[in-house]
């Protein structure tokens, strides 16, 4: 199979994978933590990597309106080196911190690193990986296995979707724990999510023809902001990543309100294409039909990924199967995907340009696995 047939054949496995593996992973989260614990925590960081980090990210809102705990995504990096850089804090008081590391590989150093320095500050940790016998699985008080059925060799996909349950899991089990949401509600909401398989897969028809003709157009662009707000921002990380890891695109994340005090005054607007992910849902709703307009007004060749009935008319309008804020990030996760593979196609670039040349030494993830930890 070619480098493109095999990405398509990961982003086609997406429903399934939600079918089948969210309720597994809820079964596997009711046993790991214990009533006393839940009880004492106070705050929860969720921490990671590149895609574990967008994860994070994705889950956090939601997490936060489910709790009622300050909730936040941190960069691994952050986490291992600036977390308590100040006066070292008592053992005791941390003990409310959950720390939940995201990590498929379960290799990454810095994640790592990380879990294994806040668990000496005293916080509980939590690692969410497909490999408990790892270094994060061994650094961790507690592992959520994420261990999905293996597919196709293409930038990371399935491992994205399979994080992003495992932390709508957590915040839904901490939430009937704490008594912030009802135990039917906490259901209702799980079967929401397994129910998003069939959303996933409308997504993956809508998507995939009009991509392709608009990655047609686009080829000879070498780079692209990718917008978005609240947890659609952790899809426009996510869709850069995937750019820069299939196609070799500059592609830069940015929130939708702060592109109008940043990325607008790019050089060469109309060289320079966006992709927004904008749920019509979303708080941010109001601040995306201004954003519309003002990416007509520069010329900006433009991609909206969208749920919402209607938006000004400019641009690639992709109309998704509705689905809640919260979620929105599941279903993104197919036209991101779809962009990234149908520009690497286009313009024939290997993926992660084949881990040669210039670029050989992230061969074997080498240069996120054998960084030195610092504890």
């Amino acid at each position: 199979m070619s480098q493109y047939a095999d990405f398509i054949t990961q982003i086609d496995s997406l429903p399934e994978l939600v079918k089948t593996e969210a309720r597994q992973i809820d079964d596997r989260m009711r046993l790991l933590l214990k009533t006393p614990e839940i009880y004492g925590i106070r705050q929860v960081i969720l921490l990671g990597s590149g895609d574990s980090y967008f994860a994070a990210q994705a889950v956090a809102p939601a997490i936060r309106a489910w709790t009622g705990l300050p909730v936040s995504a941190m960069l691994a990096m952050e986490a291992a080196r600036y977390v308590d850089a100040g006066v070292p804090p008592l053992a005791g008081r941390n003990r409310g911190l959950l720390v939940v590391s995201i990590s498929s590989s379960g290799e990454a150093a810095r994640v790592v690193e990380a879990t294994q320095r806040l668990r000496k500050l005293g916080a509980l940790t939590l690692g969410v990986t497909a490999s408990p016998d790892s270094r994060l699985g061994k650094s961790a008080e507690r592992i959520l296995g994420i261990t999905i059925p293996s597919s196709t060799n293409a930038p990371g996909t399935r491992s994205y979707v399979a994080s992003m349950l495992a932390g709508y899991s957590i915040g839904l089990r901490l939430a009937e724990v704490l008594m912030t949401m009802t135990m039917d509600v906490a259901n209702a909401l799980r079967t929401e999510i397994t129910g998003l398989s069939d959303k996933l897969a409308e997504a993956n028809k809508i998507s995939a023809g009009p991509i392709l003709e608009l990655a047609d157009l686009w080829q000879q662009f070498r780079s692209a902001d990718i917008l978005g707000s609240g947890p659609a921002l952790a899809s426009a990380g996510y869709g850069a990543a995937k750019l820069v890891e299939a196609a070799g695109v500059h592609a830069t994340a940015q929130d939708a309100e702060e592109f109008h005090h940043l990325n607008y005054f790019v050089a060469a607007p109309d060289q320079t294409p966006v992709v927004a992910f904008a749920a019509g849902s979303a708080r941010a709703a109001s601040r995306t039909l201004e954003l519309v307009g003002t990416l007509e007004g520069l010329g900006r060749p433009a991609l909206i990924i969208t749920d919402a009935a209607e938006l000004p008319a400019y641009g690639t309008q992709l109309r998704l199967p509705e689905v809640r804020e919260w979620f929105a990030p599941l279903v993104h996760t197919v036209p991101a995907a779809h962009l990234a593979a149908a520009w690497a196609e286009k313009i024939g670039i290997t993926h992660y340009r084949g881990h040669t040349g210039p670029w050989r030494h992230a061969q074997g993830a080498g240069l996120v696995r054998n960084s030195a930890l610092e504890v």
